[in-house]
């Protein structure tokens, strides 16, 4: 993808803030809930961790049980801090450096997931590219699980989120490629910040079953039942969704 230099240098200059991000109530409350429902039971499973970060989820995966974890990020600082931590406390888990619409064969998982992976595609030919290597790690039956930037919200409801430590803004007239800004504030006063990009729903359902993968759907995102706060604000045309997928057979 042309972009890809510039996006790598992104990642490597804000590794440090973007982990910082990961523990953002929304993050803890909504996001890795829905992704962990969406898993299910992961003991014993091969688990695909596309992009991995700094190893977040890579490392939640291999504490719930599953049998192996393998986790590539283009980022060569977020994958330097993912193998520092499991230096530090070892999991079992290896990191690499790799770029997702490039991938090719790395191995033959039982689960494939992709937090934030597909909203890097600018176009339906750059997310076909993420949604083939998907294919083709995954074995026969095996699944897909993500989150994503939910496309299908309302224009109303880009803007300020600050009650949940963001923003999110969208290009206008939307349009395939919108540009998506995620801004962050830090607790030096500053902010730093990445672009996602729009593609419509139907892109999605079109470009996954070209790409092979069945079953393709969108998940509303949902929180913790013990989430001790009224999330139901944020929830309402949510900005983040859930998606699913699996390789037939």
């Amino acid at each position: 993808m042309a972009d890809h230099a510039p996006r790598h240098a992104e990642y490597d200059d804000i590794a440090a803030e973007y982990a910082a991000s990961k523990q953002l109530p929304f993050r803890i409350v909504v996001e890795a809930p829905t992704l962990f429902d969406l898993a299910g039971d992961v003991r014993g499973l091969s688990v695909l961790d596309l992009p991995c970060g700094d190893g977040t989820y890579s490392r939640a995966f291999a504490r719930r049980g599953a049998g192996s974890v393998l986790g590539f990020d283009l980022s060569g600082a977020m994958v330097e801090r993912a193998h520092s931590i499991e230096h530090q406390e070892p999991l079992g888990i290896s990191y690499q450096v790799g770029d997702a619409d490039g991938l090719g064969t790395v191995g033959n998982f039982d689960l494939v997931v992709a937090c934030y992976l597909f909203n890097y595609a600018h176009t339906a030919g750059e997310l076909l590219a993420f949604a083939r290597t998907v294919w083709a790690n995954l074995k026969p039956g095996g699944r897909l699980i993500g989150i994503n930037d939910n496309p299908r919200t309302a224009l109303a409801r880009y803007g300020d989120y600050a009650a949940y430590g963001f923003s999110r803004t969208l290009e206008l007239p939307r349009h395939e490629g919108s540009r998506i800004r995620y801004s962050f504030p830090t607790s030096d006063g500053k902010t730093f910040g990445f672009d996602n990009f729009w593609l419509a729903p139907e892109t999605y359902e079109q470009v996954f079953a070209e790409a092979g993968l069945a079953d393709f759907r969108f998940v509303d995102a949902q929180a913790a039942p013990s989430a001790g706060q009224d999330w139901s604000d944020f929830l309402r045309d949510c900005p983040i969704t859930g998606l699913v997928a699996r390789r037939p057979g």
